[in-house]
């Protein structure tokens, strides 16, 4: 996914197995806790490449395959709409995309091919591992199914005039905006 010539190669070969393609999800991604200064070049190489270029190099080897419209889903994050400290070049790819995707969105509309962002929060997954404590609204931590179904919805027709935006996947995070209960269920900034 890092490889350019790598996907094209496999889009070459999916280009010749089927059709055509009708949906793309972009979900390659991951970070390390760590301050910018601290971050090595390579480390900084591999963190664009993995949440950014992974992306690039996925529309532009697969677009053409989307011959009768289609949807592009790119999973971003939570930290694409908030600082994240310690986090900052991965939050900045996530906000690259989110970018991207609202660019694609008019670049490719005229093709009928709809481009939106999943954001999800913190989600166990075999790669975060768990996630212990709901820091959401809504008091609960999600799992990959709650994601999923955003991508679901959004490769459908149940989206068909959906396109250029984010479905947050994140209990409320983004939109408490700093905000949090305290123990006594109040909320303090």
């Amino acid at each position: 996914m890092r490889d350019a010539e790598a996907v094209t190669a496999f889009a070459a070969d999916i280009g010749r197995r089927f059709t055509r393609v009708h949906v793309l999800v972009n979900n390659a991604g991951g970070g390390f806790h760590s301050p910018l200064l601290d971050v090595n070049a390579k480390g900084r190489d591999a963190l664009v490449r993995e949440n950014f270029g992974s992306v690039v190099n996925f529309v532009h080897a697969i677009v053409p395959l989307m011959t009768d419209g289609g949807s592009i889903i790119n999973l971003t994050s939570s930290e694409a709409h908030r600082a994240a400290p310690g986090y900052a070049i991965y939050a900045a790819q996530k906000w690259a995309v989110r970018g991207l995707t609202k660019s694609l969105a008019l670049e490719l509309g005229d093709r009928l091919i709809r481009v939106n962002c999943v954001a999800p929060d913190a989600i166990p997954t075999p790669g975060i591992g768990p996630v212990d404590e709901p820091r959401t609204p809504l008091t609960m931590v999600a799992d990959a199914d709650d994601a999923a179904a955003a991508v679901v919805y959004l490769a459908g027709d149940l989206a068909r005039f959906v396109t250029g935006t984010t479905v947050h996947v994140d209990g409320g995070i983004v939109a408490a905006g700093g905000w949090h209960r305290s123990p006594d269920g109040t909320w303090l900034t």
